[in-house]
């Protein structure tokens, strides 16, 4: 079964990586913009996009954490969290 811990320690790592990657790549493009390089703006966009996907990241893992815990009916509502937030950065 999936423990109460392992289920927080993997929302956590999910948030972390997030959070950590969107830094690395906003301070670098954030460096290379600064030194004159032309892709340090993409760069910062892709950490931005990073900093965005995060929580859709997160809402992922509830479900992958609900559904394998046995909870199909958070699993299901994190899905429709999910959706809502795929339709609301659609429109």
């Amino acid at each position: 079964m999936f423990s109460e811990k392992d289920f927080a320690r993997l929302i956590q790592r999910t948030l972390l990586t997030g959070v950590f990657l969107s830094a690395l790549l906003m301070f670098s493009g954030l460096a290379l913009s600064a030194a004159g390089f032309p892709y340090g703006a993409g760069l910062l966009r892709a950490g931005v996009l990073a900093l965005l996907l995060t929580p859709a990241a997160r809402v992922t893992m509830l479900i992958y954490g609900y559904w394998r815990g046995g909870e199909k009916y958070f699993a299901l509502a994190s899905f429709m969290v999910l959706a809502l937030l795929a339709v609301s950065a659609l429109v």
